[in-house]
C-alpha cells in the first residue's frame, strides 16, 4: 500500500516535472521568435534536416563542390532578410547545372548550326530560381525571353551554368573544364562578391587554399552530427543550424567549405590582383575561342538592415573595387561592359537583400544585358 502511494506521487511529480519543461520550452520558443522578429525584421521560417543521401553536392577532384547530375531538388521557402520567395522544384542537368525551366535542360554537343548559344556563368546570383503565380524565373529564363522576342527568326537558346558559392577561380576551372566545350556564341559574366572572403582571411595564398577545401575532406563531419535530433522547436532549430549545420546544407555550402577566421581589416590588395587575374584568364580564354563576352557590374544593395554592420559595409567597399576591375578589364578586351546602376533605382522591388535579385530585379538585369547583345 504504502509502496503503492509512492510510486502514484512520483508519477505525479514526474507528470508535473514534464508539464514544467513543455511549458518552459513553449514560452522559450514563444521569446525567441518575438526577439527573432523584433532583431531580423522578419519571422523566423523554421528549417528541416535534409538527410545527407539528399544533399544536391558532391565532391570534385578539381573543384570544391558540384552539383550532382540528374537531382531532384523539391519546392522550399527560402528566407531573405526583405523578402522570402518559393523555391521552384528542379531537377539537375546531365552535366550538374540547374538550366532552363525545369532545370533539366540538355545542351547539344556539337552545337547545332545556326543556333546562337548563350551562357550565363556566376554564383548564386546567376544560378538563382524563384516561383511566383505558379512561374519559374532567374535571370537567364528572362534574358532568354526577352532575345525570343526581340529576335523571333533567331534559333537562341541561353543556359545558366551559375553555381551558389562559387568564386572566381571555381568559375574559371569550371568554364575550363565543361563549359567551353559548349562553344557558346555570347557567355554573360555576372561576378563578384563571392571571393571577398579569401582576400580577409588571413595567411593568403594566391589559390586560395588558405580559405577554401574541398566537401570530401567535411562528408564526414557532417554524418558525425548528422544524428542530432530533428525536434520542432524554432530556437533549437537555430541553434543547431547556427553552430552546426546540419540541416540548410543547401544555403550553407559555403561556410561549409571554408576554413580560417575573416578579419574585415586584413590588407585586401593581394585579393584584389588574384581576382583580376582570375577574371582576366577567363575573359582571355573566351575570346581565344572566337566567343563574344559581356561582362556586367555587380550590384550590392545597402539596404537600411545593414545600415550598421562593419561587415556588410566592407564588403561594399570591396565590391566597389571588384567592379572597377571588371569595367577596366572591358576595356583592356574590348568587350561589352553592362551598367547596372539603373537597378539602384526601386531598389526595394528588385532585391532580396544585398546581392540576389527579386523576379522584377532579375528582368530588369536580363533588359541590360539583351541591349549589349546584338544577334
Amino acid at each position: 500500500m504504502v509502496k503503492d502511494i509512492f510510486a502514484n506521487q512520483f508519477l505525479i511529480n514526474l507528470f508535473l516535472l514534464i508539464t514544467l519543461i513543455i511549458i518552459i520550452i513553449f514560452l522559450l520558443d514563444v521569446i525567441f521568435l518575438k526577439l527573432y522578429k523584433v532583431i531580423k525584421k522578419n519571422s523566423y521560417h523554421f528549417i528541416k534536416k535534409v538527410p545527407i543521401k539528399n544533399l544536391l553536392f558532391e565532391s570534385h577532384p578539381y573543384l570544391p563542390y558540384v552539383y550532382k547530375k540528374n537531382f531532384i531538388c523539391e519546392k522550399r521557402i527560402v528566407n531573405y532578410p526583405l523578402n522570402n520567395i518559393q523555391g521552384p522544384k528542379l531537377v539537375s542537368s546531365e552535366k550538374g547545372f540547374f538550366n532552363g525551366k525545369n532545370g533539366n535542360k540538355r545542351v547539344v554537343i556539337p552545337k547545332p548550326k545556326k543556333l546562337i548559344r548563350i551562357n550565363c556563368i556566376g554564383a548564386s546570383t546567376t544560378g538563382n530560381y524563384i516561383e511566383e503565380n505558379n512561374k519559374i524565373y532567374s535571370y537567364p529564363l528572362e534574358l532568354e525571353r526577352i532575345l525570343k522576342k526581340k529576335y523571333p527568326k533567331k534559333k537562341i537558346k541561353v543556359n545558366n551554368f551559375g553555381i551558389g558559392g562559387y568564386n572566381s577561380a571555381d568559375i574559371l576551372i569550371s568554364s575550363i573544364l565543361s563549359q567551353i566545350d559548349t562553344k557558346p556564341n555570347y557567355v554573360i559574366i555576372y561576378h563578384a562578391y563571392n571571393d571577398i572572403r579569401s582576400y580577409l582571411t588571413g595567411n593568403f595564398s594566391s589559390d586560395y587554399s588558405h580559405s577554401r577545401e574541398n566537401l570530401a575532406q567535411n562528408l564526414n563531419k557532417i554524418k558525425n552530427i548528422s544524428w542530432l535530433p530533428d525536434l520542432p522547436i524554432n530556437f533549437y532549430n537555430f541553434i543547431i543550424n547556427k553552430f552546426f549545420v546540419v540541416t540548410d546544407l543547401r544555403n550553407s555550402i559555403h561556410n561549409i567549405i571554408s576554413k580560417g577566421k575573416i578579419n574585415i581589416h586584413n590588407d585586401y590588395k593581394e585579393g584584389l590582383k588574384v581576382y583580376e587575374r582570375n577574371m582576366n584568364n577567363l575573359i582571355n580564354i573566351y575570346k581565344s575561342s572566337g566567343c563574344n563576352v559581356v561582362i556586367c557590374k555587380f550590384c550590392f544593395y545597402f539596404h537600411k538592415k545593414i545600415k550598421n554592420d562593419k561587415i556588410h559595409r566592407a564588403y561594399k567597399k570591396i565590391v566597389f573595387k571588384e567592379n572597377i576591375i571588371n569595367k577596366n578589364l572591358a576595356k583592356k578586351f574590348h568587350i561589352k561592359f553592362v551598367n547596372t546602376d539603373y537597378l539602384y533605382k526601386n531598389s526595394k522591388e528588385n532585391f532580396l537583400d544585398t546581392i540576389h535579385f527579386s523576379v522584377i530585379g532579375m528582368r530588369r538585369l536580363a533588359r541590360l544585358i539583351a541591349n549589349s547583345i546584338k544577334i
